[in-house]
């Protein structure tokens, strides 16, 4: 009742404003309310929150990450699916785009993709397409324009976060490529799962229209 948040929302909520539809959950851990979450955040906290804003007319919409985990890990610690009810839209991040790697030091490969396509679609989630400025030719979080694709630090696969350089126009389209590979995902496991979609585009509207260039149903 005297969260941090509740005072946040209710300071929106003081501004006459006829645009704002909903909010956003920021937090994007997929291991919120586990015990493998160390911000200690419970699903009582996110309940009050969505009741709170739903009562108000308005929606609540997560983003959470699964980042490099392998699908066995996605499955067995993150607690998307039991959080879904309290939010209008989940859009999963299946973080792709950003690494070849898994934790476990397995590739991800397309078919590792699908899998988890697949299991949005079976939990009746949604999905984040992503890309970023590397497609446009500017330093960004690709995974083909990371200077570290293979080293072990503390028995864990960790990539180098970032472009040293400005991709190249064959990195660009090593980027568009796996970036294109969502929607080839989503056609394999089923075209009409996901009828909403979030899109992390970086910083430039231009990436979309590069992106789609290459595949124009993404």
């Amino acid at each position: 009742m005297n969260s941090y948040y509740k005072g946040w929302i209710d300071g929106v909520l003081s501004v006459d404003n006829s645009d704002l539809t909903g909010f956003y959950w920021s937090y994007e851990s997929c291991l919120q309310t586990t015990s493998y979450d160390g911000a200690h955040v419970t699903k009582e906290f996110i309940q009050y929150m969505s009741n709170y804003i739903h009562s108000n007319g308005l929606e609540l919409v997560w983003i959470p990450t699964i980042g490099d985990r392998t699908m066995e890990q996605v499955k067995t610690f993150c607690a998307i699916p039991t959080l879904a009810k309290y939010f209008n839209h989940v859009f999963v991040q299946p973080h792709y785009y950003q690494t070849t790697k898994l934790s476990d030091g397995s590739d991800y490969t397309f078919q590792e993709l699908v899998r988890r396509v697949g299991w949005m679609a079976s939990k009746g989630l949604s999905i984040e397409m992503e890309a970023d400025n590397s497609i446009i030719g500017e330093k960004s979080n690709c995974a083909y324009c990371k200077s570290t694709q293979g080293t072990w630090e503390d028995d864990h696969f960790k990539e180098k976060v970032g472009c040293d350089e400005s991709p190249t126009p064959e990195t660009e389209e090593e980027c568009i490529n796996r970036a294109c590979d969502y929607y080839r995902a989503i056609t394999e496991v089923n075209p009409s799962a996901f009828s909403t979609r979030a899109y992390y585009f970086g910083t430039d509207l231009r990436v979309v229209d590069k992106v789609r260039s290459k595949c124009p149903d993404w």
